[in-house]
Formats: C-alpha cells, structure tokens, sequence
C-alpha cells in the first residue's frame, strides 16, 4: 500500500523533470495571453482552465499509455538499452540549449495573438504530449520502477492503483498550474514580460541543465 504513494511522489516530481518544466513558461504565455481580454465570469474561467487542463492531461495519458504499452511487450530490452538512449536524449538536449542561448530559433513557435478557439485546444493536446515526453525523457528511470512493480503486483486492481497514483500526481500539478494562470493572470503577466526578452536564453539554460542532469544520473547507474 505504501508504494501507491510513492508512485503518486513520483508523478508529481515527473511534472517538476527539468526536461518538461522548460516548456512551462511558453505555454504559460501563450495561454495567458490568448485571453488578455477581462473573463466574462468565475465560472466560464474555471470552465476553460479545467478544460484546457482535463485535454492536456489527455496528451500526457496518450504518452504514458503508450510507454506503458512498451514495457509491457519489451521491458527487458528497455532494461537494457534505455539507459543510452536517455544519455544520447541529454547530449540533444544540451545541444539545443545551447542553440537557444545563441539566439537560433530551435522550438517549435505558438502564435499566441491567434484566439481561435480550435487552435488553443489542439495546442493544449500538444503541449500535454510534449509535457509527458519531456518528463519521460529525464526521469523514465522512475516511472519503469512503478511500471514494473505494478507488473509484479499480486493483483490487476494493485497494480493499475500504482500506475493511477502515478498519473493522478503529474495530472494534479498540471491543473493546479493552468487554474494559477487563469486566476492569477495579471501577475503572471506582469513578471513574464519582464522574463519575455530574456526566455530563450532562460530555456536553453534549463535545456542544458536537463541534459547534463539526464547524462549524470543515468553515468551513475552504468
């Protein structure tokens, strides 16, 4: 029973992987941003917030599944090779942040003045797979330890609440940051324009930092 909680920690450390929190900020701005006129109601701002939020966690869900689905049919191949291909991921990693910090336009761009209800959805969906890519890419290690134990639960309901509590950690911190945004809009947009100038550089910092993290932890293991 302890390990739901430890799976639960992990999910929420998942969503604070420096590989994935690097794309917070541009999202941040871009969703604030698309709704710079005043909301009309407390309601209809909550109702966009879990919105966006709920299609979000579907991208990250879509991911996880799909690692999930990976283990399961090759997990002793995951096992064996994982380890090099996250450390070649933090080589790539450090090689963009490089580019960013000089000025070379590495990142798929938003255009946040766009207020076209059908496009903020399907960037939502997006972000939220590029999220969960990000948090599997610095930090799969962990989520492979709760996926294995959860194969190795003495029950189907065990194991599934292993990988629920995981989910519902990195879900959790994913509402919780979009609803900040919704209602805090005025400060987050007072200090993010101050950041604005200064943000491709704050990222490539963030990029190499995640890419010498991801190489350090997975040296250590070898």
């Amino acid at each position: 029973m302890e390990f739901i909680y430890f799976s639960f920690l992990q999910g929420v450390v998942a969503f604070f992987a420096p590989c994935a929190v690097a794309l917070l900020p541009g999202y941040i701005v871009s969703y604030i941003s698309r709704n710079s006129q005043n909301q009309p109601e407390f309601k209809a701002r909550l109702y966009r917030g879990l919105k966006l939020a709920g299609i979000s966690i579907l991208g990250i869900l879509v991911v996880y599944a799909l690692a999930g689905i990976l283990i399961i049919v090759a997990s002793q191949i995951l096992k064996a090779y994982m380890k090099w291909v996250t450390i070649g991921m933090g080589v790539v990693l450090i090689i963009l942040g490089i580019l960013m910090i000089a000025g070379k336009n590495v990142a798929f761009s938003v255009n946040i003045n766009q207020r076209n209800q059908n496009s903020e959805t399907k960037e939502a969906f997006v972000f939220g797979i590029g999220y969960a890519i990000g948090a599997l890419g610095c930090l799969f290690p962990l989520f492979l330890a709760v996926a294995t134990q959860a194969l190795t639960a003495p029950s189907i309901i065990l194991g599934g609440s292993y990988i629920l509590a995981y989910f519902v950690g990195i879900s959790l911190m994913m509402v919780t940051a979009i609803l900040l945004s919704t209602f805090a809009k005025d400060f987050f947009m007072k200090y993010l324009r101050k950041l604005l100038p200064h943000m491709g550089k704050i990222t490539g910092s963030l990029l190499i930092l995640a890419g010498i993290y991801v190489i350090y932890y997975q040296m250590i293991l070898i």
